[in-house]
């Protein structure tokens, strides 16, 4: 099972710059030991493809999914993880000239998979 992150609704951006902010997501999850995630392929990111209509396109959230098998994770390191990847977000987005209010919340999953 592996962590799943969701960041949603994105803004329009070029496959170059989804694939930045993918990496900067893995990056993030890599510095989190208790994740095991060394590469790419250790993490699940997905950004749904909805349209930034509602709120001028200021707010995003991003959903962590920790999966249940990885029981030396506290809530609050959870929390704190989940924090640390809206961090990783929000930084990427200012970079690019967005300005984004980003909410952050985890789940434990099972199965690996956010609903």
């Amino acid at each position: 099972m592996k962590p799943t992150i969701k960041v949603w609704p994105v803004p329009r951006l070029t496959e170059q710059q989804l694939r930045e902010l993918f990496f900067n997501i893995v990056r993030v999850c890599q510095l989190v030991p208790q994740l095991h995630v060394y590469d790419e392929d250790d993490v699940i990111v997905g950004f749904p493809k909805d349209a930034m209509m509602f709120g001028l396109g200021t707010e995003l959230v991003v959903e962590v999914g920790v999966p249940s098998n990885l029981t030396n994770i506290t809530e609050e390191r959870c929390q704190g993880i989940a924090t640390e990847i809206g961090h990783a977000v929000r930084a990427f987005f200012y970079h690019h000239g967005f300005t984004p209010s980003v909410q952050y919340e985890y789940r434990l999953t099972h199965g690996g998979m956010l609903e």
